[in-house]
């Protein structure tokens, strides 16, 4: 499997990610094939979908400025967090334990970096579908039958650091169930099943980096993938877990 990193121009609110990524990838040796992963950040379509929020304009209730003075923050951002999540579990200093969208994120997917000053951006509403339309109009553009794997990072459980994780995909199947295969003695393989839309999400945000990288796009090549037939892929949300069959999710006594 190789990574590419395509570097592009800043993006602002109305812009097309399709027409950011083939202008991006036009100034590269790159040409696309099919097969061919088009791995996008969560921040370059959060912008271009305008999911901005000025913190200035949100005014915090008591549970905003009780969590603002029991994790140290801001207490307009934590009512933005508080506005986007499905469920706050707990936190530590300067960040919030949520559920957004069946995910267990930091903060609700909220992230203050490379936002424009004094503000937020948020998740796409829809990140899978944000991620069909954007295969959609790259696939008419090149012709080729690429998959797309919106992009964010998250800390995993008593893990310093953070790694790429998928809120969408499209054109690919996000798992790959291989229950029932046997291992190299013969023994039946039971509870296993491969994220392969997380796995591709990691290596990509290796490349996309975290801070002024202005790399909003990775193509993959190569990837173990399992393409869908027709419209391909049933998106991430195949791929969530309910809470009480989450092996972490579910220690959570108050949830069970």
């Amino acid at each position: 499997m190789i990574v590419y990193p395509i570097r592009s121009n800043l993006a602002k609110p109305g812009d097309s990610v399709p027409e950011l990524f083939s202008d991006a990838i036009a100034r590269t040796h790159l040409r696309l094939k099919s097969r061919d992963i088009v791995a996008v950040s969560s921040k370059i379509v959060g912008i271009t979908e305008n999911r901005i929020r000025y913190l200035d304009s949100i005014s915090p209730g008591s549970e905003a400025r009780s969590l603002a003075r029991k994790y140290t923050l801001a207490p307009a951002f934590a009512q933005a967090v508080l506005d986007e999540s499905d469920t706050v579990v707990g936190g530590v200093k300067g960040a919030l334990l949520t559920v957004k969208n069946g995910d267990a994120v930091a903060n609700a997917g909220i992230d203050r970096k490379n936002a424009p000053e004094g503000a937020v951006v948020l998740w796409p509403r829809n990140a899978d579908l944000s991620a069909k339309n954007i295969r959609r109009s790259i696939r008419r553009k090149s012709g080729k039958n690429v998959g797309v794997v919106i992009v964010d990072s998250r800390v995993s459980p008593l893990r310093l650091g953070t790694t790429g994780f998928a809120i969408g995909c499209a054109g690919f199947e996000p798992s790959e169930d291989i229950r029932g295969r046997v291992d190299l003695f013969g023994r039946r393989i039971e509870i296993t099943v491969r994220a392969i839309a997380d796995g591709i999400a990691a290596a990509a945000q290796l490349v996309m980096g975290e801070a002024a990288d202005r790399i909003p796009f990775a193509v993959v090549r190569d990837a173990p993938a399992p393409f869908g037939s027709g419209r391909g892929g049933r998106g991430i949300r195949s791929a969530r877990l309910a809470w009480n069959q989450c092996l972490y999710m579910s220690q959570i006594p108050t949830h069970q």
